[in-house]
């Protein structure tokens, strides 16, 4: 049972599955239920600051604002763009249920394309006007505010 069966399966860095994120863009009721979370302490940022795209929760507005602008996060916008691999897909590739696999890609183009559009725009200006709104806001806590004041212009600190 030795130190490799702990590196048998990589799953420190796993994240949500593609197909599942596509659902969760797909329905608006699970984009306001993610966007508007209770606190919680278990989480970083108290489950706040979380993009649905990557799945991942974030510690401020600042660092969830730097990763909408960041690479990884746009690879995830684009391979969230099409169509989710599933088992469906496989099993029309090996040549079963395919009448099942065309009726998904239908229901997809018709009904769940058009919502999970509508979703991606109303969630990009939501988490637009909310980090607009984070770079306005005072600092969280009053001892950043103080420790702020003291750093003069050419970034020395100012000793009293």
């Amino acid at each position: 049972m030795g130190r490799y069966s702990v590196k048998r399966y990589k799953t420190k860095r796993r994240t949500k599955d593609l197909d599942l994120i596509f659902e969760d863009l797909a329905s608006e009721q699970r984009v306001n239920a993610l966007l508007k979370q209770p606190l919680d302490e278990t989480k970083p940022g108290l489950g706040q600051h979380y993009c649905i795209h990557c799945a991942k929760y974030f510690e401020t507005p600042a660092a969830l604002k730097t990763h909408l602008k960041g690479k990884v996060h746009k690879r995830r916008v684009k391979e969230l763009r099409g169509v989710p691999y599933t088992q469906e897909v496989a099993n029309a590739a090996a040549g079963t249920d395919v009448g099942r696999f065309l009726e998904r890609v239908e229901q997809i183009k018709h009904s769940v394309g058009p919502q999970k559009e509508r979703n991606e725009a109303a969630l990009a200006a939501q988490l637009e006007t909310a980090l607009e709104n984070a770079a306005t806001r005072e600092a969280p806590l009053p001892h950043c505010a103080s420790a702020e004041a003291g750093f003069m212009a050419d970034g020395e600190v100012e000793m009293n």
